[in-house]
């Protein structure tokens, strides 16, 4: 391997032979890290590729050493964001390039200083100017990874925890009723009407569901982990969902895939789905809506927030908070109240009729 700026150097040894330095321009001799004295030391090996790194870092570690971008180096190293999912992992770079632009070189002193906080807050409110929902997000990001350098005595306190957001989302209304179900159904090709199918019958995410492989179904049961929050899911299709799974050929290694045969795209299915959901004169729903509208659906059916949190893959109070959003907004729930109401009313009307009449002593009421 050639690397600019690296050469050799032939030394004849006192026994007659000859060995091969390797210098590094402006530098010196590159040697080799602790442990790697006994490996091959040549470019292109480990050892020679760790010295050189090394060498090629270090005006910048020294250059960070002290200042929030080092904290950003350690976590970016760290088992947590090693753990991230793919989509996760890219969402946390974007947001960390921007942190290290405006923060990056704040020495630790600066950021453990109370006033800092009204600095953080003034760059989410700026960022908020284009997008209110990903300066919350990056805000988000420069909290976890304050924690983290907290967490290992690196700060002493994280002065982001605790925001109030600048985005709020209100999607209570946004369901997919039974009209609304009808209509894209009528107009969805195949491909589409079975990522739907699939994201109504299983109430996962969007990328779960394009990416769930046959494998995950048995003919019976959908066994999956979820990428984003790794829960294990194991359930039991519905007779319609199971039709429609047992009359797909297996083409492709997921079970979602183009009307080529080949596996979706994120951006692929996102323009044909935004495409059938105008043609069905639905737009504002979103396919995310398709896990409120499930969890729904559960609860209606009369299933309990710990059954709908196992489905689903969600806590238990995750399912109480979206069923505080959604269950209002549907009409056969209260109907269903209404009809509880009265039935109580009338039950209260009959004891009160059917009471025996109270006598009244002497000094009494």
């Amino acid at each position: 391997m050639r690397l600019k700026g690296v050469f050799p150097s032939k030394k004849k040894l006192a026994d007659g032979t000859y060995k091969t330095y390797w210098f590094l321009r402006n530098f010196g001799a590159l040697r080799p890290q602790e442990g790697d004295e006994a490996e091959p030391f040549a470019p292109g090996t480990p050892a020679f590729m760790r010295a050189y790194n090394a060498v090629i870092e270090a005006p910048r570690v020294a250059r960070t050493l002290g200042t929030l971008q080092s904290v950003i180096d350690g976590y970016q190293k760290s088992p947590q964001y090693q753990r991230l999912a793919p989509r996760t992992k890219l969402d946390y770079d974007a947001a960390l390039l921007r942190i290290s632009e405006r923060f990056g070189n704040h020495p630790l002193a600066v950021i453990e200083d109370p006033k800092i906080r009204v600095r953080f807050l003034q760059w989410r409110d700026e960022r908020a100017q284009t997008s209110r929902r990903q300066a919350d997000a990056m805000l988000g990001v420069l909290r976890i990874i304050l924690e983290w350098g907290r967490d290992r005595g690196l700060l002493t306190h994280n002065h982001a925890t605790r925001p109030k957001k600048v985005y709020k989302s209100d999607r209570a209304d946004k369901l997919w009723l039974p009209a609304d179900i009808a209509a894209l159904r009528d107009v969805a090709a195949p491909e589409i009407r079975l990522a739907f199918e699939l994201a109504l019958g299983t109430g996962q995410r969007k990328g779960d569901v394009l990416s769930m492989p046959w494998s995950a179904y048995d003919g019976e049961r959908i066994r999956l982990r979820q990428s984003k929050r790794k829960r294990l899911i194991d359930m039991p299709v519905t007779r319609s969902l199971k039709e429609l799974l047992d009359a797909q050929p297996r083409t492709a290694k997921t079970i979602l895939t183009r009307a080529d045969g080949q596996s979706w795209g994120m951006s692929n299915f996102n323009t044909h789905w935004r495409a059938t959901v105008l043609k069905a004169g639905r737009d504002g729903l979103h396919f995310h809506d398709l896990r409120g509208t499930a969890c729904t659906v559960l609860a209606q059916a009369g299933a309990t927030p710990s059954e709908i949190a196992a489905m689903l893959g969600w806590t238990v109070s995750t399912v109480a908070g979206m069923l505080d959003l959604y269950q209002a907004m549907t009409a056969s729930l209260s109907d269903s109240a209404v009809a509880k109401l009265e039935a109580s009313t009338i039950t209260l009307q009959n004891g009160l009729q059917n009471a025996p009449s109270a006598s009244t002593n002497s000094g009494e009421k």
